[in-house]
C-alpha cells in the first residue's frame, strides 16, 4: 500500500480510536499473540489475546482488560507493546468486536456484518460476557480487576465499571466528561475540523439506523448510537480510582473535555481521579518525538496494590 493511500485513509479515519496506521506501522513481529476465541451465549463468537506483563508471576493478582475501539482493527497489531510501561505482574486480555478477525487491520471496509453488531449494547453485552467468564475461571481471585477505555471503547468500560462489583480500576484514554455532540463541536470552534456536527446530525436524520451510508468515516447508525452518551454520570458513580489520559492536540477529543472532567469532580470532592494530560500529543498520546502512553501505564502501574 503506498504512503498516499495511507495518508488519504488515516484522513479519512479522523474520528476513529486506536490509529489503524499505527497497527501497521508497527507490524507483527517474532512477539505476535496467538488468537484465541471467545463464546457468546447467542453462539457468537469474539477473538482475544491475553499475556503476562511478567511471564515469571504466572498466576498475578491482578487483571487488565480492554475491548475493540473503534472501527475494525484487531489488537494483534498492537499489544503487547501497548502497554509497555506497565510495571505491576498482570494478565492482560485484549477482545477484538465480532466480525474483527486476528489479522484484520480495519484500514479496509468492515463489511456488513461488522457494522450489523458495531452498536452500544453489543459492546456492553460482549464485555460483559467475556470479563465476568474469565474472573468466574481465573486460578485464584485477582485482587485488582482494571477495565482500560480506549476512544470509543470509553463508553463500554464506564458502563461495566458501574455494573461488576469486582472491577477496582478504570483506566481512559482519549476520552473525557463530554459528550460526542459536545466535543466535536469545540473541535470545529477551534478549527481542527470543518463539518458542523449539527449539520451532520440533520443529515443523519432521515436514515438514523442506516449502516450503508457514512459520515466522516462512521455509519449513520454509528453516530446516531453514540453522539450523545454522557459519560459524566457513570464516572461518578462509583468511587474506585481513575486514571484518564489524554493528549493537548488531540483533534479528535478535545484536552478541554478532560478539564472539564477534572473540574466537576473537583466541585463534588471527589478524589479518585487522576487527569494526565501530555503536551503536544495526540489522541493516540504520541507528541512529534514522545510516544506518552508508557508514561501513562506507569501510572497506572503506580496505582495498583
Amino acid at each position: 500500500m503506498s504512503i498516499v493511500k495511507l495518508l488519504m485513509l488515516s484522513s479519512a479515519l479522523i474520528f476513529t480510536g486506536c490509529s489503524h496506521v499505527e497497527h501497521l506501522s508497527q507490524g507483527l513481529g517474532e512477539q505476535a499473540l496467538e488468537p484465541k476465541v471467545a463464546e457468546y451465549k447467542d453462539r457468537g463468537t469474539g477473538v482475544y489475546y491475553d499475556f503476562l506483563t511478567q511471564p515469571a508471576v504466572s498466576q498475578p493478582d491482578t487483571y487488565v482488560f480492554f475491548y475493540g475501539s473503534t472501527g475494525c482493527g484487531s489488537w494483534k497489531y498492537l499489544m503487547p507493546s501497548y502497554v509497555e510501561g506497565f510495571s505491576h505482574p498482570a494478565r492482560v486480555f485484549a477482545l477484538n468486536k465480532r466480525f474483527v478477525s486476528d489479522r484484520s487491520t480495519g484500514l479496509l471496509k468492515c463489511g456488513d456484518a461488522f457494522h450489523q453488531m458495531n452498536y452500544p449494547e453489543r459492546w456492553l453485552e460482549d464485555f460483559r460476557s467475556f470479563v465476568s467468564y474469565q474472573l468466574r475461571n481465573a486460578p485464584k481471585k485477582p485482587k485488582n480487576v482494571v477495565l482500560v477505555g480506549v476512544s470509543e471503547s470509553a463508553m463500554t468500560a464506564l458502563k461495566l465499571a458501574n455494573e461488576l462489583p469486582q472491577v477496582t480500576h478504570l483506566a481512559i484514554i482519549g476520552e473525557g466528561g463530554y459528550s460526542l455532540r459536545e466535543s466535536m463541536k469545540i473541535l470545529h470552534d477551534k478549527g481542527f475540523i470543518a463539518d458542523n456536527i449539527e449539520e451532520g446530525m440533520t443529515l443523519m436524520s432521515s436514515e438514523p439506523r442506516s449502516i450503508h451510508k457514512s459520515w466522516h468515516g462512521h455509519t449513520y447508525r454509528w453516530w446516531s448510537d453514540v453522539v450523545d452518551f454522557d459519560p459524566l454520570p457513570y464516572y461518578l458513580k462509583r468511587p474506585i480510582p481513575i486514571l484518564v489520559g489524554i493528549g493537548e492536540r488531540d483533534q479528535r477529543i478535545p484536552v478541554e473535555s478532560g478539564y472539564y472532567l477534572e473540574r466537576v469532580f473537583k466541585e463534588k470532592g471527589k478524589t479518585n481521579l487522576t487527569l494526565k494530560t501530555y503536551p503536544g500529543a495526540d489522541h493516540d498520546l504520541k507528541a512529534r518525538d514522545t510516544r506518552y502512553l508508557p508514561d501513562f501505564f506507569r501510572t497506572l502501574s503506580a496505582m495498583l496494590n
